[in-house]
């Protein structure tokens, strides 16, 4: 846009409020003086006029979010087996797994954490998950417990194909 001040309009403004463009801004009376910048910041920040509305829409787009869970193959069911017989005790891991929230329903979480125990009667993965912060007035977080007909796949530090864990070479037919 051109200069303002050199339009038509412009000038046409300038002239009428000619006696009072030259002034400085006038100071408050000392009954109310001048909010600061940061108060006068708040008086236009959100707010939440209806109390747990985010929460409430929140809730309603992860229940549409749900799937079936995905049964794995028998191969796929293998190579976990293999990848679970791989995690020890300390061993930093990530799971994907299956949270049921209704009985056909739920959905897939990942969960990045400290491998504390894997339970091979009850068939259980217990995975301390790893959070920057401390919760206020826990002294302890409770592992995570995920059973292992939810993993849909596992991944970690030293965590590799299972013919290379064991030291096996694949046989080729090239000879």
């Amino acid at each position: 846009m051109a200069d303002f001040k050199n339009t038509k309009e412009g000038r046409l403004v300038a002239r009428k409020y000619a006696d009072i463009l030259h002034l400085s801004r006038p100071e408050p009376p000392a009954k109310h003086p001048r909010m600061s910048i940061t108060n006068r910041a708040k008086i236009f920040s959100p707010f939440a006029a209806l109390r747990g509305f985010d929460d409430e829409i929140s809730n309603e787009g992860a229940r549409k979010l749900l799937v079936k869970k995905v049964e794995l193959s028998d191969e796929e069911k293998n190579n976990l087996s293999d990848k679970l017989l791989q995690v020890k005790r300390g061993m930093k891991v990530v799971v994907r797994y299956f949270v049921r929230t209704t009985e056909n329903t739920g959905k897939y979480m990942s969960l990045t954490g400290t491998a504390v125990m894997i339970d091979p009667v009850y068939r259980e993965l217990k995975v301390m998950q790893d959070s920057g912060r401390k919760a206020v007035g826990i002294e302890k977080e409770l592992p995570v417990v995920i059973p292992f007909d939810d993993i849909s796949d596992l991944a970690g530090e030293g965590i590799t194909n299972i013919e290379d864990y064991l030291g096996i070479e694949k046989y080729s037919d090239e000879i």
